[in-house]
């Protein structure tokens, strides 16, 4: 009889190879089946600790991507030399796969052990449209590798160099017309008193707060005035209230004529 254990450890290692084979031809139903019947397939590793995700983006089979990452693949996994799903998309150029890894939150910035970036990849590969993408969403031109080199010691073609000096010159000119409109249109007077106020207390719920105390200042004020008001009013004076004598000279005339 067969070991128990080692029987189901070659059952688990075949459905990956499945799946790996799977992912990599770009067939959805047989992934869909395989993920639904085993979901921890998912992030099951080959022998070059490579999983479904590493093998379908360097593929470039997005709708595989796309539908691994929703079903709980770990988008930031890394193989051998800790070369992640983004950077086997980038070595062949795959632009929406890039875009959807990004979207589930891969760094752009992620490096392997060699700390080559995507744009390394991407630049190194000549891929001139995932080139652009990339330096569009922020890439860094000056990120160095292990040895010291930048994406631009990676340019093999003249028509890759020129590509980024046209992208490079148009982010400043984008930079400096955003900070031109800035100087043109500054913060009107009264947004311009919104913001210092909300600088100047830190928050919304603080600033209302601050409105609360000033109100009871306010109504402490009032009462003071008041107070000051009714002081300041002149106090009848009981010694000299007016009294009418009429009726008694009225009385005396009587007892006269009498």
């Amino acid at each position: 009889m067969g070991n128990p254990r080692t029987a189901s450890k070659k059952k688990n290692e075949g459905a990956d190879s499945e799946l790996h084979a799977a992912a990599r031809a770009g067939d959805l139903p047989a992934v869909q089946r395989i993920c639904s019947s085993d979901p921890h397939a998912v992030n099951s590793r080959d022998k070059h600790s490579r999983t479904p995700l590493h093998l379908a983006a360097w593929s470039g089979h997005a709708e595989i991507v796309s539908y691994l990452c929703k079903n709980k693949a770990d988008v930031g996994a890394s193989a051998m030399d800790d070369t992640g799903a983004i950077h086997f998309a980038s070595q062949k150029g795959h632009i929406e796969v890039v875009r959807i890894l990004l979207s589930f939150g891969v760094s752009i910035k992620s490096t392997n052990r060699k700390g080559m970036t995507p744009l390394h990849f991407a630049i190194q590969g000549s891929h001139l449209e995932l080139v652009k993408y990339l330096i569009r969403k922020g890439a860094n031109l000056s990120s160095k590798t292990k040895t010291g080199e930048t994406p631009l010691d990676l340019i093999k073609s003249e028509e890759m160099r020129s590509l980024i000096n046209e992208l490079e010159q148009s982010l400043k000119n984008k930079d400096q017309t955003t900070r031109s409109r800035t100087d043109e249109f500054p913060l009107k007077p009264s947004n311009a008193e919104d913001v210092k106020d909300v600088h100047a207390h830190g928050s919304c719920d603080q600033v209302d707060t601050d409105t609360d105390i000033d109100t009871d200042e306010k109504r402490e004020k009032r009462k003071g005035d008041d107070d000051i008001t009714q002081d300041s009013l002149p106090v009848p004076d009981a010694k000299k209230t007016k009294v009418s004598l009429a009726h008694l000279l009225a009385e005396d005339d009587i007892e006269e004529e009498l």
